[in-house]
């Protein structure tokens, strides 16, 4: 299995592209888990925008590079 490597972005928010591209899984995956409550915390910020703390995701990601 290959690891993504990433540098995380600037902002302390990330799209779900952007998201996406740092976990390595498509947006449809995102998505889904998304909509099952798996995955790294998000906020719906209205209007149909979705945004993910990048330290949320960085963490995220981290903890499942051990398990």
């Amino acid at each position: 299995m290959t690891t993504a490597i990433c540098t995380p972005p600037t902002s302390p928010l990330m799209t779900p592209d952007q998201t996406s591209d740092a976990l390595g899984i498509s947006l449809t995956k995102l998505s889904t888990m998304r909509h099952g409550n798996v995955g790294p915390n998000f906020h719906d910020i209205g209007l149909g925008l979705v945004r993910y703390n990048t330290a949320d995701v960085m963490r995220w990601r981290e903890s499942r590079a051990a398990a």
